[in-house]
């Protein structure tokens, strides 16, 4: 589908368009025909833009794929990514897959949780994570709580069905 008059850009938290590497994850917006520059606040967008709620990244071939909703990042002073949370978690040797989600917590407000799938055979503890969390992210982005998996539930294609996860707590 090609929109006509209608720009798209994946920016970073300072508003700059991220690098298209297909690696770097910033916020989509878009600007154009048929779009409104009111959010769903009410709040007028600077420019005409208006943020999606859609973390992406965008290619060198300018494609631009979505990697999470905005909505599931932790507010807490900063914006917090489980997308960011969960690259730091898979560089333990002992994690062969990990999914975070961001909950609701009476005391807190919102909380991370990690589900994890660790390396067979692996004696993968819960503190030991929480100290690898501890010691590569901020006090905020640390999961608050662990669940350890066999395995994640996934679509056919292979995709983590995250959904699914919420309905196991």
């Amino acid at each position: 589908m090609k929109l006509v008059d209608t720009q798209v850009r994946v920016v970073g938290k300072d508003g700059k368009d991220v690098t298209p590497n297909g690696k770097e994850v910033g916020e989509i917006i878009v600007k154009g025909n048929g779009v409104t520059p009111i959010s769903e606040a009410g709040q007028e967008l600077p420019d005409g833009w208006l943020r999606t709620g859609d973390m992406g990244t965008i290619d060198e071939e300018g494609r631009i794929h979505v990697v999470e909703r905005n909505r599931d990042t932790i507010h807490d002073g900063e914006e917090l990514s489980p997308l960011e949370i969960e690259r730091v978690l898979y560089q333990h040797p002992e994690v062969e897959e990990v999914a975070v989600l961001v909950l609701p917590d009476a005391e807190l407000g919102e909380v991370t949780h990690a589900f994890v799938v660790p390396y067979e055979d692996s004696q993968l503890t819960e503190q030991q994570l929480i100290d690898y969390a501890a010691e590569r992210l901020d006090p905020p982005a640390c999961p608050k709580q662990f669940t350890f998996m066999e395995e994640l539930p996934k679509t056919a294609s292979g995709k983590i069905l995250k959904i699914q996860l919420r309905d196991i707590i």
